[in-house]
């Protein structure tokens, strides 16, 4: 998230010290993690909230698909796991999609579109 490497830890921790002194400093890294877990379980309420308001929603149209008979839709895969996967190789993307046919471009006679409506209207 802020992209922090070892090496801006350390300049940060040096700014600390000098700015706070050694004896504030064990203080403001009590508070300041005090502060980031308070941060954390706060995300986590509200997760858990998100998750229960949609839950009602998410039921309603299962129950709805159910009744008319539909098939159920996969999951999606998450942004992340997509990235993981084609950055770690697991995704084949040397498959390519099967080429159209002639009759479907338009371009085969007799085949493909369908010709023009006969509307003067459309002129």
């Amino acid at each position: 998230m802020f992209d922090l490497s070892p090496e801006k830890i350390l300049i940060l921790g040096v700014l600390a010290l000098v700015v706070l002194g050694p004896d504030r400093l064990p203080q403001a890294a009590r508070r300041a993690g005090q502060v980031l877990a308070q941060v954390k379980q706060m995300s986590g309420g509200l997760q858990q909230e998100m998750r229960a308001a949609l839950a009602e929603p998410r039921q309603v149209l299962e129950d709805a698909r159910q009744e008319l008979g539909l098939p159920s839709v996969p999951r999606v895969p998450s942004v992340r796991r997509a990235v993981v996967d084609t950055l770690t190789g697991a995704v084949d993307t040397t498959s390519r999609l099967p080429e159209p046919s002639e009759a479907a471009l338009g371009t085969e006679p007799g085949g493909g579109l369908p010709p023009p409506p006969d509307d003067p209207a459309l002129n």
